[in-house]
């Protein structure tokens, strides 16, 4: 399992395994499954991170931060 935060976008991915998404589900306001053809989910991401998690919980979990190449643009 590996944990991604974004703080571009103010998104955690919680990357449960590798696999090809079949079906993204909304399983809570600004929350989202991925799951394959089986059902079995795959990574669950979070918006609005900074503001939905305990304030401590960024300094108790390991992730990655997001990195970007300075030419990165995003559009929404």
């Amino acid at each position: 399992m590996n944990i991604f935060y974004d703080p571009k976008v103010d998104a955690l991915d919680v990357v449960f395994k590798e696999g090809d998404v079949s079906e993204t589900r909304e399983v809570g306001r600004e929350m989202f499954l991925d799951v394959d053809k089986n059902g079995e989910p795959l990574s669950l991401e979070i918006l609005d991170a900074s503001h939905r998690l305990p304030a401590d919980t960024f300094g108790r979990l390991s992730f990655t931060i997001a990195n970007y190449p300075k030419s990165f643009k995003a559009s929404l």
